[in-house]
């Protein structure tokens, strides 16, 4: 069987099955039932991925779900989350951008918290090993300073950025490992 456009007198357009052994003769046309002819028509291919379904909390938090259609984003919907569709590649790159910086503030909150208890802890322990290093010895003493000198050389926790991307749009056949050769050279295949 093979699928061929028909043009019938009428003016209908339709895709019908024709087998090859009823070649040239074409099927009538199932709209009216008029006879028809077959006509080539250029491929109208149209490819468009479905939008990615993104949900903003009210608290300004975003949620994922899975399925745009499925149990989770009907319960988003039904409490007041906003919905937001990224239908293409700029709509994923902006968002993108949106989230890392996002995610990055919220980073470096966390290190600067991190780090002010990490040096609360230090002080607290130094003052400690202070009242104990007056009844070392000489040599104990030099350790003890050694290792606190050694603990400040220590680099301190920074923000970085997140990496949050869209899988789909972001790993293509350019920058996929399963692309690359065991020297990490793109294969040509």
């Amino acid at each position: 069987m093979a699928l061929i456009d028909v043009r019938c007198a009428n003016g209908h357009v339709n895709e019908v099955y024709r087998a090859v052994t009823d070649w040239p003769a074409t099927p009538i046309c199932p709209n009216c039932g008029a006879s028809t002819e077959q006509v080539h028509l250029p491929k109208a291919v149209q490819w468009r991925a479905d939008p990615i379904i993104v949900f903003k909390g009210p608290d300004g938090q975003y949620r994922f779900p899975g399925d745009a259609n499925g149990l989770q984003a009907a319960t988003y919907r039904k409490n007041g989350f906003e919905q937001i569709e990224l239908r293409d590649a700029q709509d994923v790159r902006r968002f993108e951008k949106h989230m890392n910086a996002h995610e990055f503030r919220r980073a470096s909150r966390r290190a600067e918290i991190q780090q002010r208890m990490r040096e609360a802890r230090e002080s607290a322990s130094r003052s400690d090993l202070r009242v104990l290093m007056r009844t070392m010895s000489e040599r104990g003493r030099a350790i003890a300073r050694a290792a606190m000198s050694r603990n400040d050389g220590k680099p301190r926790e920074h923000a970085r950025e997140a990496g949050f991307h869209n899988e789909v749009y972001s790993n293509d056949r350019s920058n996929r490992d399963v692309s690359r050769d065991a020297q990490g050279r793109r294969r040509r295949d």
